[in-house]
């Protein structure tokens, strides 16, 4: 399957490590760690096994492997899984500066390294796993260039230093892409932006959403730019995104005036303008419904966090 609208799509893929690790699981033993409010992602430098959730969901990985754990999912590593000791993760963490931590245990060999962090990934102010329930394990040891990757996030995370992190986020975004990759290859769909979908054709209306927030999107137009009738459209909508069109238009649009916020001068009647809304005051409350705090306040808040 290949899909230019999804080329377009992935352009806004936006990718945050909120922390890094290297774990090392000695052999005969389980590496226990906590569920988590985001997304974890393991790339397996050494060993075989199993990754085993708190629900039972398992999946097995080798050397080379990207496996994905949801959020709010504790889980463990192991060779087989009936291993006898268990470590927990804060027994064996040693910081490594910026955030970073390193998990070794005296009592044996490292039986299974992996490089591991908890992430998240938009597409265009879309959660890209807001649909993934079950850990995925997709091989790409046969690509030269995830191996390449990680082993330049290897050595930063070794010896961390100006700018560890922002690299190590553009290398994961590039193993992320290059695993969806090869997934659409296959015509598999679990790490596509906003799994849930199902049928592509609506990727069409997706993309003019959120290419062109401000535009006046109608339910017709959204429907046509898809090639469907206007009630298909709107239940394949529904049944992907678990929402209606216009809901989904109106986080698109919040997203973006919150980064507009963040990241610009502009008054909060432009900002409002250029994301679609024509009213102030109907933006505010929107906005205030969605984030907590009227916009003004928001940009506040968040331009004294980023001074810390």
């Amino acid at each position: 399957m290949r899909s230019e609208t999804l080329d377009k799509l992935l352009c806004l893929l936006d990718v945050r490590l909120n922390a890094m690790a290297l774990c090392e699981v000695p052999a005969g033993k389980r590496l226990r760690l906590p569920a988590m409010d985001s997304i974890l992602v393991h790339y397996i430098l050494e060993g075989r096994g199993v990754l085993r959730t708190s629900d039972g969901s398992t999946a097995q990985f080798g050397p080379g492997a990207l496996v994905f754990v949801p959020r709010n999912c504790g889980h463990e590593l192991s060779q087989s899984g009936g291993e006898q000791g268990v470590h927990v993760w804060s027994e064996g963490a040693v910081p490594l500066g910026d955030g970073m931590m390193k998990f070794s245990f005296e009592d044996g060999q490292a039986a299974i390294v992996t490089a591991c962090g908890t992430m998240s990934a938009e597409c265009g102010g879309l959660d890209l796993f807001e649909h993934f329930r079950e850990p995925t394990a997709e091989n790409v040891s046969a690509d030269p260039h995830i191996a390449s990757a990680f082993e330049l996030m290897l050595k930063e995370l070794d010896s961390p230093r100006f700018a560890t992190r922002p690299l190590c986020e553009a290398l994961m975004k590039q193993c992320m892409l290059l695993a969806i990759r090869a997934q659409v290859e296959r015509g598999e769909l679990s790490l596509l932006p906003l799994g849930g979908v199902r049928d592509t054709r609506l990727l069409k209306a997706l993309l003019a959403m959120v290419e062109r927030p401000a535009e006046d999107h109608s339910l017709d137009e959204l429907a046509k730019s898809s090639g469907m009738s206007r009630s298909l459209f709107a239940e394949r909508f529904a049944e992907a995104f678990e929402r209606p069109p216009i809901d989904l238009l109106r986080q698109v649009r919040l997203h973006r005036a919150a980064n507009l916020l963040r990241s610009t001068k502009l008054p909060v009647q432009v900002i409002a303008i250029a994301v679609g809304y024509t009213s102030r005051s109907y933006f505010t409350r929107a906005f205030r419904s969605a984030y907590g705090a009227d916009p003004k306040s928001f940009r506040e808040t968040s331009r004294a966090d980023a001074a810390k």
